[in-house]
């Protein structure tokens, strides 16, 4: 038996029905919400994204899989991210300079300054 993907959007009151959880119409308002409100939806780019992964990978090379512990002694970690040193929700430059912290640590600092360079 085939399975129906056709689905009435998830905004209440919206009629259109379509294979995604928006409408176009919802969709486009959601991503310019995004852009105007998420620093990073406008500055992530090819080249940013490729920065981050070098900084991952320089880290790496120089550390192996460990975290420097934000709040926290340094631990393994195989899921670690790059992260602004000084954070864009407070001015920082959204190309400016990069340390490294596991998903969990950079999550829990959010936009504080106590990130370490790697």
């Amino acid at each position: 038996m085939t399975r129906n993907t056709m689905r009435v959007c998830r905004v209440h009151g919206c009629p259109e029905i379509q294979r995604a959880p928006l409408c176009r119409a919802h969709a486009a308002d959601r991503e310019a919400h995004q852009r105007r409100t998420t620093p990073t939806k406008v500055t992530r780019d090819w080249k940013e994204q490729k920065r981050r992964k070098k900084a991952v990978d320089d880290h790496v090379a120089a550390h192996g899989y460990w975290c420097p512990g934000i709040g926290e002694p340094p631990h393994p970690s195989r899921d670690l991210t790059a992260n602004h040193l000084v954070p864009i929700a407070r001015g920082g430059d959204p190309r400016g300079p990069l340390g490294v912290a596991c998903r969990r640590c950079n999550s829990r600092q959010a936009d504080r300054f106590e990130v370490r360079a790697s």
